[in-house]
Order: structure tokens, then C-alpha cells, then sequence
């Protein structure tokens, strides 16, 4: 008990920026809930009498739901802290090693999972439901989307750089979709998220220690099928290769995964069906799209291979390196735009919203991929909140844009102030480019097997 006591801590605290965003989600969950349950009803934007400001209102709302937001971020060590134990010698040798790692990598999620059920009780707490219910569903629906959450992490985040701050932005993706699936709890089934839950922990208990046994079968069968995954030239010129973008259809088609699952709850809660409150549906997609230029973070350091291998200046590599992340978004970027017009017209999305949605989906992968590319050396506390800003802005624009009642002028402006946010962006990156020296990059193991 003491080892998994010890990786689950390490989970939260490994970094200390990690240490500090699981504070922030503890004092932000539990201060918001307590406020939330003590001040007087929020009435904010009904036309009812209040005491507070509709800011002031949307703060005191929001607090709790950024409080499960950071506490799910704080774990974000697992899955290369799992990595890297499930790949070591020493969990041969250990006695249960492997179960005591299984159990702790189960206990952080159950842990997570168990923080944002109790805020989502709390919302409800004055609302004429079954609060025991509502817990077991948002424990159920918690669980699952937290599961998820740190299954894509690891997929995406394998290739060796695990800085926190990165990480973060990325993970935003699914932990924002679990704050806006929680909302739709209530007339929940859970035999579904449990029974997903149940297949996807038995799947990768049963993978995860049978591994000894079939590492060998395994490892002939991924040389076998190298051709085919994009680990050779023929996935790509030499640019993808070695930059990481040679297989685009991967994540492009991955994402179909937590498309089609918020799907399911939505269309079957019947969320869309009101014309006049904000749609969640172009919300989730824009933090998906989020996800797709967050590899940009990496280009630096494997364009360090590139460097020895042409004779071109930091200004020529930075043109190519962009030039390289701009096919690779436009392949998710396309089916993104394609499951927002298809979906949203089949759910009742308004016309207006599914337009002005499609533009925000483009300036969510733009900013994704400026703020990736900005990354030439350890990230400080200067990314990192510039990387907070720009998923702010994003949020707050996608709110304007997911609601039918919102100007269109309004949306317009916040549109544009996207794009001047994303030309800003970068030219930080290209001015940073400008002076790269890899001497401050990190040398990710990786990249240096493909150089």
C-alpha cells in the first residue's frame, strides 16, 4: 500500500508545476463549492434581482467546474510516469510490481474521478434530484472520460518530451468535455459509461500483465507491419519523417473517438433542441481542435536532425518545419469540419453557429500550432501563460459563437481578434526560430534514434 500511496502522490506532485495546478484545483474546487453553497442563488442573465455582477456571477459559477479542471490536470504525470515504470527492469524483479502499478494508475483516475463527481453534486445540490444518483452518474461518466483522458495523453504525448505545461494544454481537450457532459447528468443511463469502463480497464489490465508473454509476438508483429504505420520513408518525405508528421491520418481519424462518444450523450439528452441557449457541441470541438497542432511543440527539437542534413538558415528550416505542420493539420482540420457540419445538422445546431464554428475551428488549430511552435527551448512561466491566454481567448469565443442569440458583429470581432492573436503568436515563433540553438533544446530519445 505504501509503493501505491507513493505513485499516486508522485502523480500529482512529480513537477512542481503540477504541485501548484493541483493546489489551485483543490482550493478552487472546494472554496468554489462551499461558495456555491452558502452565497444566495445566481440568477445572472434571467433578469431576476441579484446581488452580484453578471462577472462576478460567472466566476463564482465557473470556479468549482476550473477546480476539477486543474486537479485532472495535476495527474497529467501518469501515463509517462506508467510509461516509464512499465518499461524499466525493475518491474520484473519487484515483487507485484506490475499489480502494484496497475492499482495506482486505477487509484489516480478513481481519484479524479471521485473529486468531480463531489463538485457535481454540489451543483445540484438544491435542485429537486436524487443527489445519490447524481453522484453514481457523474462518478460513472467521470471515470470514463478521465480513462480516456490519459489514454490519448500517452498516445500522443509517447515520443519522449513530458513537460508539464504542454501536456496541459493538450489534456484540455478531455477534461473540457468532461466539465460539459457532467451538466448532462441527471436523466443518465449508466449501464453504458460503465460498461465502457469496465471493457476499457479489463482490456488493458489483461494487456498490461500479460506483456511479458507477448512482447516477443508483439515486437515481430510491429516489424512486420512497419511499412504500413508511417515508421519508414515511404510514410512520408524526409521532412515528415522527421519532424513527426508523417502519419496525419492517425490522429485525424482518432479523433472520431470522443467525437462520437459526447455525441451519443448529447443527441441522446436532447441538448440541442432549445434555439436560443449556447450550443456545447461547438464548444467541444473547439478544444479537440486544440489537440491537433499540439505536437508543433516538438518541431525544434527534431528539426535538429534536419539541420545536419540540409543547408538551409533558421529562416528557411522554420519555413519548411511550418510548411510541414500545415498539411499535417489540414488532414484534421478536415474531418473536424466535416463531423461539425454533419453531426451538428443532424443534432439541430442552428446554421449561423455550424458557420461561424467552422472559422473557429480553423483558428483553434491555427493558435494550437503558433503556440507549439513557439517552444525552442524549456518551457518557462512565460509559455505557460501565454498558452493559458490563448486557450482563454478560445473559450470565450467559442461561448459567443455556440450561443444563437450573440450579434453577429460580436462574433465577427472575436474572430478577428483570434487571428491578430494568432499572427502575434507567430511571429514570436519565427523571431525565436530566428536565434535556435538546439544546445537548449531537449534531446528526446526519439529523435535522437531517427537522427
Amino acid at each position: 500500500m505504501k509503493a501505491i500511496a507513493r505513485l499516486i502522490y508522485t502523480s500529482f506532485t512529480g513537477i512542481a508545476v503540477l504541485r501548484w495546478v493541483t493546489l489551485a484545483g483543490l482550493v478552487a474546487g472546494i472554496g468554489g463549492s462551499v461558495l456555491y453553497l452558502n452565497l444566495p442563488p445566481l440568477t445572472g442573465g434571467s433578469g431576476h434581482p441579484t446581488r452580484f455582477s453578471l462577472w462576478q456571477e460567472s466566476i463564482l459559477f465557473f470556479l468549482p467546474v476550473a477546480g476539477t479542471l486543474c486537479f485532472a490536470f495535476g495527474a497529467s504525470l501518469l501515463p509517462a510516469l506508467f510509461a516509464r515504470f512499465a518499461s524499466s527492469h525493475y518491474l520484473y524483479v519487484l515483487p507485484h510490481g506490475r499489480a502494484k502499478l496497475l492499482a495506482s494508475a486505477f487509484a489516480t483516475v478513481a481519484l479524479a474521478s471521485l473529486f468531480t463527481a463531489c463538485i457535481v453534486t454540489t451543483y445540484y445540490y438544491k435542485m429537486p434530484f436524487a443527489l445519490d444518483l447524481v453522484f453514481q452518474r457523474a462518478f460513472a461518466v467521470s471515470f470514463v472520460t478521465v480513462s480516456f483522458m490519459y489514454v490519448v495523453l500517452w498516445l500522443t504525448g509517447k515520443s519522449g518530451n513530458d513537460r508539464a505545461p504542454r501536456r496541459l494544454l493538450r489534456s484540455g481537450r478531455d477534461a473540457h468535455a468532461s466539465a460539459a457532459l457532467h451538466q448532462l447528468l441527471p436523466s443518465t443511463s449508466l449501464a453504458v459509461p460503465w460498461t465502457a469502463g469496465a471493457l476499457l480497464w479489463a482490456t488493458f489490465a489483461a494487456g498490461f500483465l500479460l506483456a511479458p508473454r507477448l512482447k516477443a509476438p508483439l515486437g515481430r508483429l510491429r516489424h512486420a507491419l512497419a511499412g504500413l504505420t508511417g515508421t519508414s520513408y515511404r510514410g512520408g518525405g524526409e521532412i515528415d519523417f522527421l519532424v513527426g508528421t508523417a502519419r496525419p491520418w492517425t490522429l485525424a481519424a482518432g479523433q472520431a473517438v470522443p467525437i462520437v462518444i459526447a455525441t451519443y450523450f448529447m443527441s441522446a439528452l436532447h441538448v440541442m433542441e432549445t434555439s436560443s441557449g449556447p450550443s456545447p457541441w461547438v464548444f467541444f470541438l473547439t478544444i479537440i481542435s486544440v489537440t491537433t497542432g499540439a505536437v508543433a511543440s516538438l518541431a525544434a527539437t527534431r528539426s535538429r536532425a534536419l539541420w545536419l542534413r540540409a543547408r538551409w538558415t533558421r529562416a528557411e528550416l522554420f519555413a519548411q518545419v511550418e510548411r510541414a505542420f500545415w498539411r499535417y493539420d489540414c488532414y484534421t482540420l478536415a474531418v473536424l469540419l466535416v463531423l461539425l457540419v454533419a453531426i451538428g445538422d443532424a443534432i439541430g445546431v442552428p446554421t449561423p453557429v455550424l458557420a461561424f464554428g467552422m472559422g473557429l475551428l480553423a483558428l483553434g488549430t491555427t493558435l494550437s500550432t503558433t503556440s507549439g511552435l513557439i517552444v525552442t527551448a524549456r518551457i518557462g512561466w512565460g509559455d505557460v501563460v501565454l498558452a493559458v491566454l490563448v486557450m482563454l481567448a478560445l473559450m470565450r469565443t467559442a461561448v459567443e459563437v455556440s450561443s444563437p442569440a450573440t450579434p453577429t458583429t460580436t462574433i465577427v470581432a472575436y474572430e478577428i481578434g483570434l487571428t491578430v492573436l494568432a499572427l502575434l503568436v507567430r511571429e514570436v515563433a519565427r523571431r525565436r526560430w530566428s536565434r535556435l540553438d538546439w544546445m537548449l533544446c531537449r534531446a528526446e530519445p526519439g529523435v535522437r534514434a531517427s537522427a
